[in-house]
């Protein structure tokens, strides 16, 4: 969905690169949002069930290190997956949008990306024949050559002169992806908690009614008393205000970061709590 966002966004008939933009986070929230439910409940909710969670907790480890450890590496795994997302999203807002190709031609853009993405495939299934995980490594290295092909192009100017990303790259872009990506862990951690004591159907159940119910906070009831029991998504998805030509101020930025901070440790407080009492044997 974000590497063909370009050409979706050439429906749009007028602002394509909004709808480019708007397209990619609403794809990188919701797929991060299932990627994290499903390996939240994979991760520990499975291993509860199959009774597996045992052979960890034999060991000198609480179960508060467990749980914390479980989500660092969903965190980690959900940060690979991010950064390939986001360098693809940068990428495509180099390259535009259908339209804007017939105005500049941006296909050397389009001919690095689909060799950077032939690269990973190559040495992933190379690796795969010697033994190695093909998804870890085909993640790990689309994570690194999106990437780079990502800053490559932005240092590439239309005329073949070199110039800084940064003074190119819309700002407030690189900030919303990283807003996107803390909510998108916020929901992992939800999912991790629930994963605790329900199974994984209701544990995706559970995250889809945090977002839907974040937003309907967001939007409608922001102010009310029910609001102070529902995370407020709305404080991370500035996509909306982005297309109205809004602006990010680094310290808009940071306050959200910092309500995401404190919204995450206070759900993961909750999941330690929920484990600690939860059966296992």
């Amino acid at each position: 969905m974000v590497g063909i966002s370009p050409l979706l966004s050439a429906f749009a008939l007028g602002d394509e690169d909004l709808l480019l933009v708007d397209i990619s986070l609403s794809t990188m929230l919701a797929c991060g949002l299932f990627l994290g439910a499903f390996t939240a409940a994979s991760s520990l909710g499975d291993e509860i069930r199959r009774k597996t969670v045992m052979v960890l907790l034999s060991k000198p480890v609480t179960r508060t290190t467990v749980l914390l450890g479980k989500f660092t590496g969903i965190a980690l795994a959900l940060s690979m997956a991010q950064l390939s997302w986001m360098a693809t999203l940068a990428l495509a807002i180099r390259h535009r949008s259908i339209h804007s190709q017939l105005v500049e031609d941006q296909a050397p853009v389009l001919w690095v990306s689909i060799a950077a993405v032939l690269i990973s495939l190559l040495h992933a299934a190379w690796a795969h024949r010697r033994g190695a995980s093909f998804p870890a490594v085909l993640s790990r290295n689309c994570m690194v050559t999106l990437v780079a092909a990502a800053i490559g192009m932005w240092c590439w100017g239309p005329d073949g002169s070199f110039r800084w990303p940064t003074s190119e790259f819309d700002s407030n872009i690189l900030w919303a992806m990283l807003l996107v990506h803390e909510g998108v862990l916020l929901l992992a951690a939800v999912a991790l908690t629930a994963s605790t004591r329900l199974p994984t159907p209701a544990t995706i159940a559970l995250s889809l009614a945090t977002l839907f119910s974040s937003v309907v906070v967001g939007s409608l009831l922001r102010g009310s008393g029910w609001a102070r029991w529902v995370p407020d998504l709305q404080r991370l998805w500035v996509s909306d205000g982005l297309i109205r030509g809004g602006q990010l101020s680094a310290s808009t930025v940071a306050w959200a970061s910092l309500w995401a901070g404190v919204t995450l440790c206070s759900v993961l407080c909750l999941g330690v709590a929920l484990f600690a009492r939860r059966d296992v044997s």
